[in-house]
Order: C-alpha cells, then structure tokens, then sequence
C-alpha cells in the first residue's frame, strides 16, 4: 500500500474521534492564554495514543514530539487553541456552552486536526523519516502565544528546520487549498490614546475642555494618515475599535480613551503611521485643549512566506488534491497572525484550507453565526500529513 493510501486508511478509521473532539472543545471555549480545559483535551487524547508531550509551553501551550525510524529534518506543524469574545448564534447541537465565549475562527477546528495529524505520523513513524514537532498554541487572537511559547523554548532540542501554518478559509469550498505567493498576513500594532481636559456642566460648554469632541476630531483626522501619507501602493489600514469616556449625558467628560490597531505589509509603514499619530495629537492638544498620552503596544511582524519551504508544499498539494484544486489568491491579508513570530526565525509557509459547504452562503469567521464545514478535518488531516512527510522526504 502506497504512503497516500496508508494516510487515507488512517485518517477514515479517526476521523469520527476527531470531530467528536472537535465538538467538545466548540462546547467549551476559552479564550487567550486561559485555554486549560482546551489544553487538558489535547494532552489527553495525545497520552492515549502514546505520543510524548510537554504541557504549559508559554503559560497553556502544548508541544508534542514524533521521531520517525529514519533521522531526518525537524518540521514545526502548529495549530491555535483559544476562541473569541462572542455570543454563538448557530444553534449547533454542540453550540458553545458559555454565553460570551464562541470558537467564531475555527481554532476548535484547527487543533483537533493536529491532533489527528500527530495520530498518523505516529501511525507511520517507522515507514517515514524526520522529526515532527507538532504546536498547539494558546492566544493567538490576542497575538502574544506564539512569542511566549518561543520564549519559553519552543525551537529548541529538536530545533526546526522548517515550520508550517494553516488556516480555515469560508469563502473556500471545502476541499479547496489557497496560498499567498509572498505575504500572507499583514504586521500589526496596537495603540492606547488618553485624552484629558476638563468636566463641566453640558450646559456650558465654554467652561470645560470636552474630550469627546477633541477625540471625534482626532478620529475623523487619523483617516488621512493612510489617504495622504502613505503610498497608494503600500496597503496600510488605522482604525478605532474602542470608545471609552464620560459618565452622564449632561456631563462634558474629562477623559476619554481610545483603542486602535494599524496594520501593514512593509514594516518600514508603521514608522510613518506612529509619526503621523503624534503629530496629529500635538495639534490636537495645541487646537483643542487636550493633553494626550499614547501608548504602542507591540509590533508583530507581518507574515511572509519563504519561497523555496512554499514552492516544495505546493508541489506536494497538487500532486495530492490536483492542480485545480490549489489556487492562489492575490494580496496578502490586513489581518494579522501570530504564527509570524515563527516565519520571521525559521523558512516557514501558510496555507490556508477550504472550510465553506460547498454551495452554502459564506460566514465569514469572528462571527457569531460563523459555522464550518466539518469535512474540513478529513481534508486537514490527510493533506497536513502528506505535506509535512514529503518535505522530510526530499531532504
């Protein structure tokens, strides 16, 4: 029996496991580093199967090792634990449990594959070659699990040569695999921006310094950073997500915070869009009054695909799926990943998998009625599997 077909045996006789997995960790999710029960989940079911493991890897991360027969390079597989901060509204049979809390990503979808990938490299661990260090990964939406988890030893003893992500696409058909030929995700950074002025009576304006006003000022101003500062062809994106200020409606507010997030392609942009934010509050605390405190948070790099890991994945998905099956999309992702703290150490590449129900309306994920096809997982499994032997192969 061929490898494909050893592969294909394997992932039919666990796929039922895996998708009641996978149901079980959508019943109950958790968010940011808090993924205990999620992490719990998966060491179980590696432990039964008889993989070794290492638990609490940057806080809740999980890091399983599978050494074939045959030495060969080591290869980073990883996938994202937590969920999202939303209420779900599918009215699945195995719809999340905890009003608030929604796997609306697909992260429940992306680690229970990986634990079904672990099952078939250990399955066929003495017909392969390599090492396979397999990464389950805690706050990934919050952008700071993957760094942790590098922080805390995750590309040492074995060090990778090689890592690969991937993702759950909607607007694929499931079955469907997709690629960014050069950058996948964009870089992001939050920021933090304190306006203060003075309260008063909302009858007298003339007495106090109104916050509110200044920060709808500010808003309207900071669109013309990406419009008139930036290059057209350079994408760049700055927004506001997040208002906090005020305590009564005939109160002018004292204070007024805002929360934002500026995204890139090219790195070199976020310099500028920083530059021009601080030019525009020195203005703004000049013109109206308001003194001003911003804080960055932390710079992820944008995701770039290494193009010789990439060309070698390609060749091995379409000598799997066919070449129609694989298909290239045009520009990278605003959204941001934190699977490029990983790409920017080691020659990495990212997939993304269909997950749409073939002529259903796209959901689009962080929604709540966000609901992917569970085929998915057989996809995942046997292509994830495939990917990650032949590249240890070719070495």
């Amino acid at each position: 029996m061929d490898l494909q077909a050893l592969i294909n045996e394997k992932v039919e006789k666990i796929n039922s496991k895996i998708i009641s997995l996978r149901r079980v960790i959508h019943e109950n999710p958790e968010l940011g580093f808090d993924v205990f029960n999620t992490a719990n989940l998966i060491a179980k079911s590696l432990g039964e199967i008889g993989i070794p493991f290492k638990d609490g890897v940057g806080k809740t991360g999980i890091v399983a090792v599978i050494e074939a027969k045959t030495p060969g390079p080591c290869i980073l597989l990883r996938a994202d634990m937590d969920a999202l901060p939303l209420t779900e509204i599918t009215g699945l049979e195995y719809a999340s449990k905890i009003d608030g809390k929604m796997h609306a990503c697909g992260h429940d979808l992306h680690a229970s594959a990986l634990v079904g990938v672990a099952e078939v490299l250990w399955y066929l661990r003495d017909r392969i070659k390599g090492t396979y260090k397999l990464m389950f990964q805690p706050g990934e939406e919050t952008l700071n699990g993957a760094e942790a988890m590098i922080e805390d030893g995750l590309l040492e003893d074995p060090v990778p040569q090689t890592a690969f992500g991937f993702h759950n696409w909607p607007p694929l058909d499931t079955g469907l695999v997709a690629y960014h030929p050069v950058v996948s995700f964009a870089g992001s950074q939050a920021f933090t921006i304190s306006l203060t002025g003075l309260s008063g009576h909302g009858a007298h304006p003339h007495s106090a310094i109104d916050t509110i006003t200044a920060a709808s000022s500010f808003i309207m101003q900071l669109q013309t950073v990406v419009s008139r500062e930036i290059s057209p062809v350079k994408p760049a994106v700055v927004s506001v997500g997040r208002i906090e200020g005020g305590t009564a409606e005939n109160i002018i507010a004292e204070t007024v915070t805002l929360y934002g997030t500026m995204r890139a392609l090219d790195p070199e942009v976020f310099e500028l869009m920083r530059n021009a934010i601080g030019r525009l509050l020195d203005g703004l605390e000049s013109g109206m009054r308001v003194k001003h405190q911003i804080c960055f948070g932390k710079q992820v790099p944008p995701l770039v695909n290494d193009q010789a890991v990439l060309s070698r994945v390609l060749c091995s998905v379409r000598s799997m799926l066919g070449a129609d099956k694989v298909l290239e999309m045009p520009e990278g992702s605003m959204g941001a990943e934190d699977f490029a703290y990983i790409t920017s150490k080691i020659p990495s590449a990212h997939l993304r998998i269909g997950s749409r129900v073939p002529g259903a309306d796209v959901v689009m994920i962080h929604k709540p009625d966000f609901s992917p096809d569970e085929n998915f997982l057989g996809v995942a499994m046997r292509l994830l599997s495939r990917v990650v032997i032949d590249f240890a192969n070719e070495e």
